[in-house]
Protein backbone atom coordinates (compact mmCIF):
# COMPACT_ATOMS: atom_id res chain seq x y z
CA UNK A 1 0.00 0.00 0.00
CA UNK A 2 2.86 2.38 0.77
CA UNK A 3 4.46 1.92 -2.64
CA UNK A 4 1.17 2.54 -4.44
CA UNK A 5 0.55 5.81 -2.61
CA UNK A 6 4.11 6.94 -3.34
CA UNK A 7 3.64 6.14 -7.03
CA UNK A 8 0.40 8.11 -7.12
CA UNK A 9 2.05 11.04 -5.35
CA UNK A 10 4.82 11.05 -7.95
CA UNK A 11 2.31 11.06 -10.82
CA UNK A 12 0.50 14.15 -9.57
CA UNK A 13 2.20 17.15 -11.15
CA UNK A 14 3.24 20.09 -9.03
CA UNK A 15 1.01 22.99 -10.04
CA UNK A 16 1.99 25.09 -7.02
CA UNK A 17 4.38 27.64 -8.57
CA UNK A 18 2.15 28.31 -11.58
CA UNK A 19 -0.99 28.63 -9.46
CA UNK A 20 0.85 30.95 -7.08
CA UNK A 21 1.69 33.16 -10.06
CA UNK A 22 -1.95 33.18 -11.17
CA UNK A 23 -3.15 34.03 -7.65
CA UNK A 24 -0.56 36.79 -7.28
CA UNK A 25 -1.50 38.40 -10.59
CA UNK A 26 -5.19 38.21 -9.69
CA UNK A 27 -4.42 39.99 -6.42
CA UNK A 28 -2.63 42.75 -8.31
CA UNK A 29 -5.60 43.17 -10.65
CA UNK A 30 -8.23 43.24 -7.93
CA UNK A 31 -6.03 45.52 -5.82
CA UNK A 32 -5.90 48.04 -8.66
CA UNK A 33 -9.67 47.78 -9.09
CA UNK A 34 -10.29 48.34 -5.38
CA UNK A 35 -7.89 51.27 -5.06
CA UNK A 36 -9.81 53.42 -7.57
CA UNK A 37 -12.43 55.00 -5.28
CA UNK A 38 -10.06 55.75 -2.36
CA UNK A 39 -7.48 57.20 -4.76
CA UNK A 40 -10.03 59.47 -6.42
CA UNK A 41 -11.38 60.54 -3.05
CA UNK A 42 -7.90 61.40 -1.72
CA UNK A 43 -6.84 63.20 -4.90
CA UNK A 44 -10.10 65.16 -4.94
CA UNK A 45 -9.43 66.24 -1.36
CA UNK A 46 -5.91 67.39 -2.22
CA UNK A 47 -6.58 69.06 -5.57
CA UNK A 48 -10.12 69.00 -6.97
CA UNK A 49 -9.22 70.37 -10.40
CA UNK A 50 -10.28 68.52 -13.52
CA UNK A 51 -6.70 68.20 -14.76
CA UNK A 52 -5.63 66.40 -11.59
CA UNK A 53 -8.66 64.14 -11.64
CA UNK A 54 -8.19 63.19 -15.30
CA UNK A 55 -4.50 62.54 -14.70
CA UNK A 56 -5.34 60.27 -11.78
CA UNK A 57 -7.95 58.42 -13.81
CA UNK A 58 -5.49 58.06 -16.68
CA UNK A 59 -2.81 56.60 -14.41
CA UNK A 60 -5.36 54.23 -12.90
CA UNK A 61 -6.52 53.06 -16.34
CA UNK A 62 -2.93 52.39 -17.40
CA UNK A 63 -2.30 50.38 -14.22
CA UNK A 64 -5.56 48.52 -14.77
CA UNK A 65 -4.61 47.62 -18.34
CA UNK A 66 -1.17 46.44 -17.26
CA UNK A 67 -2.48 44.23 -14.47
CA UNK A 68 -5.31 43.00 -16.68
CA UNK A 69 -2.88 41.93 -19.38
CA UNK A 70 -0.53 40.38 -16.83
CA UNK A 71 -3.30 38.19 -15.48
CA UNK A 72 -4.77 37.48 -18.92
CA UNK A 73 -1.59 36.00 -20.36
CA UNK A 74 -0.99 33.63 -17.45
CA UNK A 75 -1.21 30.05 -18.63
CA UNK A 76 -2.86 27.16 -16.87
CA UNK A 77 -0.28 24.66 -15.61
CA UNK A 78 -2.48 21.69 -16.54
CA UNK A 79 -3.68 22.42 -20.08
CA UNK A 80 -1.32 25.22 -21.16
CA UNK A 81 -4.11 27.55 -22.30
CA UNK A 82 -4.74 30.97 -20.85
CA UNK A 83 -6.30 30.53 -17.41
CA UNK A 84 -8.78 33.43 -17.58
CA UNK A 85 -9.24 33.80 -21.35
CA UNK A 86 -11.42 31.72 -23.63
CA UNK A 87 -11.70 33.11 -27.14
CA UNK A 88 -12.41 36.81 -26.86
CA UNK A 89 -13.83 36.65 -23.35
CA UNK A 90 -11.83 37.16 -20.20
CA UNK A 91 -13.54 35.90 -17.07
CA UNK A 92 -11.99 36.05 -13.64
CA UNK A 93 -13.38 32.77 -12.41
CA UNK A 94 -11.71 30.51 -9.90
CA UNK A 95 -11.33 27.70 -12.44
CA UNK A 96 -9.48 27.42 -15.71
CA UNK A 97 -11.88 28.13 -18.53
CA UNK A 98 -10.56 25.14 -20.47
CA UNK A 99 -9.72 22.25 -18.12
CA UNK A 100 -11.56 23.44 -14.98
CA UNK A 101 -8.44 23.34 -12.78
CA UNK A 102 -9.33 25.17 -9.57
CA UNK A 103 -7.10 28.04 -8.57
CA UNK A 104 -6.51 26.41 -5.17
CA UNK A 105 -5.93 22.89 -6.51
CA UNK A 106 -2.45 22.82 -5.01
CA UNK A 107 -3.80 23.65 -1.54
CA UNK A 108 -6.37 20.85 -1.32
CA UNK A 109 -3.98 17.97 -0.72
Amino acid sequence: MGEASEAIAEEVPDYGPALNLIRRRRKYFFGVVLIYIPAIWIIHGISPTNKTMFTTIGIWVVLLLITCMMSAVTRCPRCGNYFHVNGMSMLYLRRCLHCQLHINADRTK
